[in-house]
């Protein structure tokens, strides 16, 4: 998920890096919300909706800004197809990998475990997975499929970004809203380019628009925590997609200011977690289904037990993939190479 060469920018790394732990937050619920109407689950679907609100459009900005940045929107002849060829092992593979093993594991622990999102059969599942793709049994590697088809086609835009950029930014926005039918990902790959977009068109612009971030980031967190409680305030009200527009114009420039400018400690933190990111990104998934099922055997899933399902979930979806890395796929190269 970080880019694959020799340019890195550390604020865009800790971006993230963050992004994928609020992933990590908005997975600890899937499908089935835990029963009854207690206390204990009333924070969380506010919350949720909040961190969806802006943190899949950061994730894509800094994504286009990186590939901006790095000069991989510049390819072009025999460098576009080393391109295409790199981001193809980079980002199809490991989804392919990951998303049949999560495909596979679910279909061998359903009769034994608690399983979300549980395919009916493997051909099924694997229809879901490649086709139908809202009803993917692996719905965590959705984002670096998106991912591959935007870094083939930014090079191509790359001429009308340089003459047009801003205009180019506003027209691509309505994407955002189009309903468009959840078929090899169309859905996502349409709904979020003006995403991916705002990142390669700043970073066109990178020391003045981080001079700027740095001069406004006070005004800029001010204008997030009002964009989101007034988001929080409509509710249901507003279309999600339109929501998401919305708080996004502001988060994606406080969270770029924010994340430039954080404490040392949460510096640190973000750097060591950074280079787990991508294993956190991929596996997360798979051990909060894990944890979730072991706890389910042992306490119900209700409300007035879920901080207790909320903290255990988080800590499985964070520390899970670390583990993994470090101790079985680091030490194999291919698996290395997958999670890196």
């Amino acid at each position: 998920m970080m880019e694959d060469n020799v340019w890195r920018r550390r604020d865009l790394d800790r971006g993230k890096t963050l992004a994928i732990l609020l992933v990590v937050f908005g997975h600890i619920v899937a499908r089935e919300d835990p029963s009854g109407g207690g206390w204990g689950a009333a924070w969380y679907e506010p919350a949720r909706a909040a961190v969806y609100s802006f943190h899949i459009p950061f994730l894509f900005y800094l994504s286009g800004y990186a590939a901006h940045w790095s000069g991989a929107t510049a390819a072009c002849g025999p460098a576009y197809g080393n391109l295409l060829r790199r981001r193809a092992k980079r980002l199809l593979v490991p989804a392919l990998v990951f998303g049949v093993a999560i495909l596979v594991g679910k279909i061998a622990m359903m009769d034994e475990l608690h399983v979300d999102h549980a395919p009916a059969s493997f051909v099924s599942g694997l229809v879901d997975l490649v086709w139908r793709t809202d009803r993917s049994p692996a719905q965590s590697v959705w984002y670096i499929i998106v991912l591959f088809f935007y870094a083939a086609g930014a090079p191509m835009l790359l001429p009308l970004l340089r003459r047009y950029g801003p205009a180019l930014l506003v027209v691509s926005a309505p994407l955002a809203l189009l309903p468009v039918p959840p078929i090899l990902y169309a859905d996502r790959i349409v709904t979020y380019v003006p995403f991916f977009l705002a990142g390669m068109v700043v970073a066109d612009r990178d020391l003045a628009w981080c001079r700027w971030l740095d001069a406004w980031r006070v005004p800029l967190a001010v204008l997030f925590a009002l964009a989101l409680c007034v988001d929080l305030r409509a509710g249901a009200a507003v279309p999600r997609n339109l929501a998401m527009l919305g708080v996004s114009i502001v988060a994606l420039p406080a969270l770029h200011a924010i994340v430039r400018q954080l404490p040392y400690a949460a510096r640190r933190l973000l750097d060591w977690l950074g280079a787990y990111a991508f294993a956190i990104y991929l596996l997360n998934t798979i051990f909060i289904g894990l944890a979730k099922a072991l706890l389910m055997k042992q306490i119900p899933w209700e409300a007035d037990w879920f901080p207790l399902f909320a903290a255990g979930l988080m800590a499985a979806g964070v520390a899970g993939p670390i583990l993994a890395k470090t101790l079985l796929f680091r030490p194999v190269p291919v698996l290395d190479r997958l999670t890196r």
